[in-house]
């Protein structure tokens, strides 16, 4: 408590004993010359402090002047005692009210008749902008105190069209400049063009574009300056930094964080491998080893029975002739046509004797549902695409040697590998991040490299590269994940406009229209499928080009030795034949 005046100590003490003896309230009565030279900046010490003026002088009014142009007015709560004849404009006239400050002056209800106190509100929403107060209670001996029944910005919802100055990144999709014929930027769309456009009817403010120049988030220079984004808010050259920030502890001591927009992943993108793994057990694949036996035995079980009916209907002397098999077929041929059936190859020769009949009738059958699971099979074993992954952690990245590693240019995820303590990271920030001199300067951009550029990693965020990959010209594959990361707009530290902004945020967030424009914006179904097409690509033909190669090699091979051997036999014979 700031006492000004040196009235009524004696009740003063006898209040502070009150205070501190029976409520166990730290309170101390000083003028503002002891606040300056015991208290000073050091002020932030205090928990939540309530600075009470207990009388409205001149004296104390230029004192307190003097003492606002240093202090954060917005960190204690503010309470003053007026005189009825005292105007609060006028005792105010050289203080700026920031418009998150708790500022609350107390005079003497004159419609009151048992000495009742009306307390007002009072705040600016700029150093430009008059003084505004509202009700915020009242006070009498009888009833006790009635204090507001909204929060602080309920009650402070409207900035009357203030002027709030907005940058952001051209960063598709989810924030897109939109400039006119002379390159002046005049809104934004994407995700946070929604999101700042609610903001902006919530608030009833009017959003400024601030060109920026400087197309990158922001890094802290050794100087501790900052680049980009950043740089506009910690200059003030801008009040709001609509755009997808991570929150990093560097720049925390420098702005001020919203609410959280959302939370994701972060982790490398890699092009997915141009030759996928050739299976060489593909068109085995559909059916187990015990169903493979089955088959195999079956065909030997039907070849067996069909040349024993055969051969037992020759010998039958009770079987007409013309029911009888006209030529005798050896048992591999048998073999070889039961193994057509279950190849969809109609081979086998018709009988005309009934029991041969039903053992076709039953083969045919069977292999018709064979080759129908087969098949089925197959197609969806093909469908699947499997390819190997040369690693899939950052570890496994750096120990390969052969790709580059890009994160944005001046991006929080290059202050991530600047200051980790990670010994993996840390050597790739100082053997692949520090050789990069041509740093993407937006998400698009190092995921549009990962598919031109040959071997190019570059670590994003899991939402950006959902949307983004239908944009792109090749398969993105993840690799594990680095760190859990919350992403939310940006103030300058000492801005007014913090609170107000987050309660609308929380209002989205709580009202489930937040979560709807994050649907809509990360909604990936059409942007997955560039075609409902599935391709079968030359390593999935592989293996049965290779047999039906081998076999056209051994089929020349067998064939040259059939010649060969017949031009031997035939050479003998004529020898022989010589010689008789």
């Amino acid at each position: 408590m700031i006492r000004l005046g040196m009235k009524e100590m004696d009740g003063l003490l006898e209040l502070q004993r009150y205070f501190s003896g029976s409520l166990s309230i730290r309170t101390a009565i000083m003028d503002f010359h002891t606040f300056r030279t015991r208290i000073g900046n050091t002020y932030h010490h205090i928990k939540r402090p309530l600075f009470v003026l207990l009388n409205d002088l001149d004296e104390i009014g230029e004192q307190f002047a003097l003492v606002s142009k240093w202090i954060a007015m917005a960190y204690p709560t503010w309470l003053l005692f007026l005189r009825d004849e005292t105007r609060i404009e006028e005792f105010l006239s050289d203080v700026y009210i920031p418009f998150d400050c708790m500022m609350m002056a107390t005079q003497r209800d004159a419609g009151s008749e048992d000495a009742g106190e009306v307390i007002r509100d009072v705040y600016q929403i700029s150093r430009e902008d008059d003084l505004r107060s509202m009700s915020f209670g009242k006070w009498d001996p009888k009833s006790g105190f009635r204090g507001p029944r909204l929060g602080l910005y309920q009650r402070r919802h409207d900035l009357h069209g203030r002027n709030i100055r907005v940058v952001s990144i051209n960063d598709p999709p989810v924030s897109r400049m939109i400039r006119d014929e002379t390159g002046q930027p005049f809104g934004i769309r994407g995700f946070f063009g929604e999101v700042i456009q609610l903001l902006q009817e919530g608030m009833n403010c009017t959003l400024v574009f601030t060109y920026m120049e400087a197309t990158s988030w922001g890094a802290q220079l050794p100087n501790g300056s900052w680049t980009g984004l950043i740089k506009m808010l910690v200059d003030d050259e801008a009040d709001l930094g609509a755009s997808e920030l991570m929150m990093s502890s560097d720049r925390l001591d420098s702005i001020k964080y919203t609410t959280p927009v959302y939370t994701t992943r972060c982790r490398a993108y890699i092009k997915r491998p141009d030759t996928t793994a050739v299976n060489w057990n593909a068109y085995l694949a559909p059916f187990s080893f015990n169903i493979w036996n089955a088959i195999g035995l079956t065909i030997i079980v039907v070849g067996l029975t069909i040349a024993g009916i055969d051969a037992f209907s020759r010998k039958s002397d009770s079987l007409p002739p013309n029911i009888k098999p006209m030529a005798k077929s050896s048992l591999s041929e048998i073999l070889f046509s039961v193994f057509g059936v279950f190849c969809g190859q109609a081979g086998m020769e018709p009988s005309l004797l009934d029991p041969t009949r039903l053992v076709h009738l039953s083969i045919h059958l069977t292999a018709v549902v064979v080759i129908a699971a087969y098949s089925a099979a197959l197609i969806s074993h093909l469908a699947i695409k499997t390819f190997l992954m040369p690693f899939t952690t950052m570890e496994g990245l750096l120990e390969d040697g052969t790709y580059r590693f890009a994160v944005v240019a001046d991006s929080a995820d290059y202050s991530f590998f600047q200051n980790t303590s990670d010994n993996v990271l840390t050597v790739m920030f100082d053997q692949l991040l520090t050789r990069e001199t041509d740093l993407p300067p937006n998400y698009f951009d190092g995921l549009t490299r990962v598919c031109q550029e040959k071997k190019y990693a570059f670590m994003t965020l899991d939402n950006m590269a959902s949307v983004l990959q239908g944009k792109v010209e090749c398969a993105l594959e993840p690799l594990d994940v680095i760190m859990q990361t919350t992403i939310a707009m940006a103030v300058p530290a000492d801005s007014p406009y913090h609170g107000i902004i987050n309660s609308n945020i929380l209002l989205l967030r709580d009202s489930g229209i937040l979560q709807r424009l994050i649907d809509l914006e990360w909604s990936s179904n059409e942007r997955w499928a560039k075609s409902g097409w599935s391709t079968v690509e030359m390593e999935d033909a592989a293996p049965l080009l290779i047999f039906m190669l081998s076999a056209f090699l051994v089929t020349c091979l067998v064939l040259l030795i059939e010649r060969l051997f017949g031009r031997e036999q035939s050479r003998i014979v004529e020898q022989e034949s010589t010689a008789n």
